[in-house]
Formats: structure tokens, C-alpha cells, sequence
């Protein structure tokens, strides 16, 4: 059977089911989807051992970073009871040292209110 342009619909080898070409479509999607697939398979393939690394970095930072807290921590203990056995031995220095450091303040503050 001859269409008008001379060429015969479903003719069997060449890959093509009706006079519209469909079949031929068909392929070259089939073949995009699996390059497609492919590339994304690669790209899969390298991000993975990237995310791992990142994670691994992360996990790392933090450890560090709880570490250093840890030690502020123990820091500002080490500071409290130091200031707190100074204060026990010698009330009166720290009550004049106190007072000093509030009148210090005070002028502070009240100089830069009236400027």
C-alpha cells in the first residue's frame, strides 16, 4: 500500500509502524531515557562518596566543637570557684574592689547620658 509521498506504510525492517513515524520516536525516546538513566547512575555514583566525606566533616566539627564547649565550660567553673575562694579569704578587699568597680560604672554610664 502506497501513501501520497511514495512510500509504503509499515513496511517491515525499517523500524517505522505507521506512515507517522511513531515507532521511529518511540526509539530515539527509549535510547534518550537510557542515556539519561546512565548519566544520572554516574553522577549518583560520585556524589556518594562526596556526601559520605561531608557527613564524615561534619560529625568531626561538631565532636571539636563540643570539645572546646566542654573545656569553656570547665574554664568558667575553674574561674568561679576561684573567684569564690578569693572572696572568702578576703571579704573586705573584695567588698572595696566591688564598690570601685560600681562607682567606675556608674560614672560611665552617667557621663555618656549627658553628652
Amino acid at each position: 500500500m502506497e501513501n501520497q509521498t511514495g512510500t509504503t506504510a509499515g513496511t517491515p525492517g525499517t523500524g517505522a509502524t505507521t506512515s507517522n513515524g511513531v515507532g521511529a520516536t518511540d526509539d530515539v525516546v527509549d535510547r534518550v531515557a537510557a542515556r539519561a538513566h546512565e548519566t544520572i547512575d554516574r553522577v549518583a555514583a560520585k556524589a556518594g562518596p562526596a556526601v559520605e566525606k561531608l557527613r564524615e566533616s561534619a560529625s568531626t566539627y561538631r565532636e571539636q566543637l563540643h570539645a572546646k564547649a566542654d573545656r569553656l565550660g570547665a574554664l568558667e567553673e575553674q574561674w568561679i570557684d576561684s573567684a569564690r575562694s578569693y572572696v572568702r579569704e578576703h571579704p573586705f578587699t573584695s567588698l572595696a574592689v566591688a564598690a570601685v568597680a560600681g562607682m567606675v560604672i556608674a560614672k560611665i554610664f552617667s557621663s555618656s547620658h549627658h553628652r
